[in-house]
């Protein structure tokens, strides 16, 4: 009877626990149902939206026009300067919408017909060494006409340009004779873009328009990335110091987040898309390193090649080459606010950033030339990014994560490289006090080797010669960060920088603006790599000469605004 009542007991309370089981079980499911009914209900809405794009923009290009007539007829305001964004918003969205209605293909083929027939079709007629010599002497042409006839200013003579304008002609030279393949050179593809590059120069450092228009963007980008203080603020307070960290990381943490929104909503892939076309049309580049090539000034190395994931496993080496290249060459958005706490000219680092994407490609194919057939030649490729954020807000957690992520790692590196290069500095003066030479170091001694290539970047006077050299050779060795830092440090006296020239403050702002030093391999190596495990062995072999080759490509920008100014 015992036995029976306890055993009974044990039944009756073996149900309850297996109910509360059920029930806690119950419970779990239900946030994932809500979260996948809310996944749901969004990509309904995303359907929506793609299946009646026509209506959607319509109905915005009508609302916006109202309210643009309605702000011009009201002139509350009239500054150019506001109105700018203001306007280009409303050309966008009037630009979508006509896309939207009308197909641009029926033109753009209208547009190569007319091309081939009176272009393509009879210089291929004409032999090639012909038509390449032709070509070689209208772009050289090109260059001495600018760097003659433009009027001279305080920033330097016509000498001072000729001396920029050898430079050039030595750095392809260099290049040329340590190529890969000399035979494989696609001499076209160097040239234009080494002529593109120069017109680029030309409207943004010779044009009105162009400065006004750099200006402005300068403007809004320092502006932008100022709002970030409004979240540090927030965390730590008015008076938090103006340290390096509490000025730059912040704002790469909010711009990250920003082009992560940019991203969902689909507005990168839109103008990388843009860019890449030009690039693969014009210079006859593959449609995968363009793109890379393109997206490298606003999201990064590494992290440009994400954009083409999908095509890295059958990239040529070439191609590799150029991807890694263009990452060197020049910095990202999401570090500009770094430099420009420091007091660097946004302007001169925007137009380098611009101007390097063709050099990239036209030094990278001159160092390491195509020897294979690239999957995406003569096509554009930008595949849509995966749509792993559920909405806009969640965009922007993703791309807060990723900033802090990326200010993680250039904190520990530029800690790792600071100390580490203090030590070897240690280290070679104490060698060096044995033999009477004071404060040898790892800059001065490379700084001797890079005084040439000093020189023929255009810089002037032996002892800005110098000066210049050790920090070129200081962004190599550490990185962009410390030159810069070293550029306008004014706490042991005068800044390098208050003591250089006009024309050769210009010229070093632009030589020091891209990410090639030798900590950037390794994160170039590991960034690719990880999206294509299979290609690391290649990335490693070509690793230090794209470096080589990003760094070169953002010096002959430099030398061409050595030629403009």
């Amino acid at each position: 009877m015992v036995m029976n009542t306890l055993i009974g007991g044990g039944e009756h309370a073996e149900k309850p626990a297996a109910h509360e089981a059920h029930d806690e079980k119950q419970l779990m499911q239900k946030p994932v149902e809500a979260e996948e009914e809310r996944d749901s209900i969004f990509a309904f809405i995303g359907e929506l939206c793609t299946r009646y794009s026509t209506y959607f923009y319509g109905v915005l290009w009508i609302l916006y026009t109202a309210y643009f007539i309605a702000s011009l007829a009201l002139k509350k305001v009239t500054d150019l300067t506001n109105l700018l964004p203001f306007i280009l918003l409303y050309a966008f969205i009037t630009l979508k919408y006509i896309s939207s209605i009308f197909s641009f293909t029926p033109i753009a083929n209208a547009i190569g017909s007319v091309w081939t027939t009176f272009v393509s079709s009879p210089l291929e007629n004409v032999s090639r060494k012909i038509r390449l010599g032709v070509y070689f002497c209208a772009v050289f042409v090109a260059f001495l006409v600018v760097a003659l006839a433009l009027p001279t200013s305080e920033y330097g003579s016509r000498m001072n340009r000729l001396q920029s304008l050898l430079g050039i002609i030595v750095i392809v030279l260099l290049l040329a004779a340590t190529s890969r393949s000399r035979n494989r050179i696609q001499w076209t593809t160097v040239f234009t873009g080494l002529l593109l590059q120069l017109l680029l120069g030309l409207f943004v450092l010779k044009t009105t328009a162009g400065q006004e228009l750099f200006k402005w963007i300068a403007n809004v980008a320092s502006g932008f990335l100022e709002f970030s203080s409004a979240g540090l603020q927030f965390l730590f307070g008015q008076n938090i110091s103006g340290s390096f960290a509490t000025s730059v990381f912040p704002a790469i943490i909010f711009f990250v987040s920003f082009i992560q929104m940019v991203y969902y909503l689909g507005g990168m892939q839109w103008l990388v898309g843009k860019l890449s076309w030009f690039f693969t049309k014009v210079m006859n580049t593959s449609g995968a390193e363009s793109v890379v090539a393109s997206a490298s000034p606003f999201v990064g190395q590494g992290e440009s090649a994400v954009l083409v994931a999908n095509y890295v496993d059958y990239m040529t080496a070439s191609e590799l080459h150029a991807t890694m290249a263009s990452g060197f060459s020049t910095i990202s958005g999401s570090v500009l606010a770094g430099y420009l706490s420091m007091g660097a000219n946004i302007s001169y680092l925007l137009t380098s950033c611009i101007m390097s994407i063709p050099c990239s490609l036209a030094l990278s194919k001159l160092r390491y030339p195509e020897m294979g057939e690239p999957l995406t030649r003569g096509r554009m490729v930008v595949p849509d990014k995966e749509k792993t954020d559920v909405n806009l807000l969640h965009a922007a957690g993703n791309g807060a994560a990723l900033g802090m992520t990326l200010v993680l790692l250039i904190a520990a590196s530029l800690i790792a490289i600071v100390s580490l290069l203090a030590f070897v500095n240690y280290m070679l003066t104490w060698f060096g006090n044995f033999v009477g030479i004071t404060d040898l170091t790892l800059n001065l001694i490379l700084g001797y080797v890079l005084y040439p290539f000093a020189w023929l970047l255009g810089v002037s006077g032996n002892k800005q010669l110098l000066k210049v050299a050790y920090l070129l050779a200081t962004k190599i060795v550490a990185n962009e960060f410390v030159a810069y830092a070293d550029l306008y440090d004014a706490t042991s006296g005068p800044s390098i920088y208050s003591i250089l020239t006009p024309r050769n403050q210009i010229i070093v702002q632009f030589a020091l603006c891209g990410f090639a030093n030798l900590a950037s391999i390794g994160v170039q190596i590991g960034a690719i790599g990880a999206i294509a495990p299979s290609r690391k062995k290649d990335l490693v072999k070509l690793a230090f000469s794209a470096m080589i080759t990003g760094a070169t490509a953002t010096c002959v920008s430099a030398t061409i605004a050595a030629i403009l100014i």
